[in-house]
């Protein structure tokens, strides 16, 4: 997909309404030009060694990747320090919130007497107007982004498999090697149907896969980001049954996550990268299986090392092997080996 190509599929990401979400899957898909390759660049290491030996590509949160700009999001800090400050000099602000307290503890289906309900009340202006409220809130809110990159689950590709940025960045400077999938062999793709995958939140929800956006203009996610804390301290305190409630409350956030995590800084581009997520909350380790259609080895690649990549790749059923090489034009290319 060339820059329009992303540009178009953003555009129709961020369109999306969220009310009809098969609806709304169909007519992104169409937005979406796909490669008949995809590419991954890895080093020689024995994390690696295992993926590559069992095709398994273990998903990682924005929070671990290179870049630290990764989910390039805008969050209104300035804003919020404004609320939070009116809040503070509001010497009613309490009284005020009297009603939407006394909502929130009949969610939770906490009852509390007038003179409990006044201590409270008590308790929260002392919080309120003290000068240390507002920056608590907006340091709560500075972290917040981290706290949704560790979130953000994915798997990285690029559509080009001689990027010689990515080779050196990757794969150790040419040392390593990396994986073509074929996007039109089903047959490949592991997940779902083996018998331990009836159980499995992956095979039945989906890791779907699409491009990547780049933007010099950040998206904003200060909606998301009011959700998240909100959803983060209920959790903390015990309490998720009113989670619907808040959901409610901020309408459709059905797109929110592939948002956030599809859009990069304009400088990133020519990685023409693409990400396979996790739509939804996870814990613990992601992974998918996944047998790619050939094994490209680094130019630079040690013999010991090129031997032991070969034998574990045929052993893992990867047809393909190839060697890359620099061809007559000067530029970076593969052959296959026999």
């Amino acid at each position: 997909m060339d820059d329009n190509d992303r540009k178009i599929f953003w555009e129709t990401l961020c369109s999306l309404e969220g009310k009809d979400i098969l609806k709304d899957s169909k007519i992104l898909e169409k937005a979406i030009k796909r490669p008949k390759y995809l590419y991954r660049y890895r080093p020689v290491n024995l994390k690696s060694i295992e993926a590559l030996r069992y095709n398994k590509m273990y998903f990682s949160t924005s929070n671990y990747y290179d870049d630290p700009f990764d989910t390039f999001i805008h969050v209104d800090l300035r804003g919020m320090q404004n609320f939070f400050e009116g809040i503070k000099n509001d010497k009613d602000a309490a009284k005020k919130a009297e009603p939407l307290i006394k909502a929130f503890l009949g969610m939770m289906k906490i009852s509390l007497t007038d003179a409990e309900m006044s201590g409270l009340l008590s308790a929260l202006e002392d919080i309120m107007t003290n000068d240390s409220f507002v920056a608590f809130c907006i340091d709560y809110f500075r972290n917040i982004r981290n706290e949704i990159k560790k979130d953000t689950w994915s798997v990285c590709f690029s559509e080009n498999g001689f990027n010689e940025t990515l080779w050196l960045k990757y794969a150790e400077q040419h040392k390593g090697f990396a994986l073509r999938y074929d996007m039109e062999n089903v047959d490949n793709l592991l997940c779902g149907k083996q018998e331990k995958c009836s159980q499995c939140g992956i095979a039945q929800y989906g890791t779907p896969l699409y491009p990547m956006f780049y933007s010099d203009e950040k998206y904003n996610a200060t909606r998301f980001a009011q959700y998240m804390a909100i959803c983060t301290m209920l959790q903390k305190a015990g309490n998720i049954t009113c989670l619907q409630q808040v959901n409610s409350l901020f309408g459709s956030l059905a797109w929110e996550r592939e948002r956030i995590t599809l859009i990069k800084k304009e400088c990133h581009k020519y990685d023409e990268e693409w990400r396979m997520i996790v739509p939804y909350y996870m814990t613990g380790k992601v992974m998918r299986e996944w047998i790619p259609d050939a094994v490209i080895l680094g130019l630079r690649m040690e013999n010991d090392d090129r031997d032991l990549i070969t034998d574990i790749a045929k052993q893992a059923g990867i047809r393909n092997i190839c060697q890359s090489f620099i061809n007559d034009d000067g530029e970076l290319d593969a052959y296959l080996l026999k």
